[in-house]
C-alpha cells in the first residue's frame, strides 16, 4: 500500500512548559502554529503569500539573566580569591552562578521570532534561539517569494470568442 504524502512538515521542534507545548508546521501554502494545553488546542495559520516580513528581536529576559549571573560569577569569584575560611562556600556559589550563566548563553530563550502580515503578527514561541530562527527564516524565504510571485502573476486571458456572430 502506497503511503500518502505528508501534508505538513515540522518546521520547528516542540517547545513547552508544564502541561502545554507549541509546535510549528509547514504546509505547501501556509504555516500552522499549534498551541496545546491539557484540554485545548488553538491553531494560528499564516499564509505564505500574505507574509510581509519575518523578524527576530533579542529577548530582554535573556539579557537580564545573563548579565545578573555574570555579576554574581565575578562577585563570588573575587570573594573566593580573597581567601579565608569561606573559600569553599564562595567556590560553590561561583560554580552555581557559572552554571546559570552558561545555561543563559547556550540554552535559554534569547530571541522572539515573528511573522507579520497585513492583519496579524504571529509570534512563534517555539523558535526561541537565534540559530534556530536563522534556519527557519532561511527555509521560509524562498517559499514565501515563490508563493508571492505565483500570486502576482497575471491571470491567463480568456479565449477570444465573437459574441456578435450571426448565424
Amino acid at each position: 500500500m502506497a503511503r500518502k504524502p505528508r501534508l505538513y512538515q515540522k518546521l520547528a521542534r516542540r517547545r513547552g512548559g508544564v502541561g502545554s507545548h507549541v509546535s510549528l508546521w509547514l504546509a505547501r501554502d501556509h504555516i500552522l502554529q499549534v498551541e496545546s494545553s491539557l484540554f485545548t488546542e488553538s491553531y494560528q495559520r499564516v499564509w505564505l503569500r500574505d507574509v510581509q516580513g519575518l523578524f527576530t528581536r533579542p529577548s530582554r529576559e535573556a539579557k537580564w539573566v545573563t548579565g545578573i549571573s555574570l555579576v554574581f560569577v565575578l562577585l563570588f569569584g573575587l570573594m573566593m580569591l580573597g581567601g579565608g575560611a569561606m573559600v569553599p562556600v564562595f567556590g560553590v556559589l561561583t560554580g552555581l552562578a557559572g552554571l546559570v550563566l552558561l545555561h543563559g548563553i547556550f540554552f535559554a530563550r534569547n530571541c522572539h521570532t515573528y511573522a507579520v502580515t497585513a492583519v496579524q503578527r504571529a509570534e512563534w514561541g517555539n523558535v526561541a534561539r537565534r540559530r534556530q530562527a536563522r534556519k527557519v527564516i532561511a527555509r521560509l524565504e524562498p517559499l514565501i517569494r515563490e508563493a508571492q510571485a505565483a500570486d502576482a502573476a497575471p491571470p491567463p486571458a480568456p479565449p477570444a470568442t465573437d459574441v456578435f456572430t450571426s448565424s
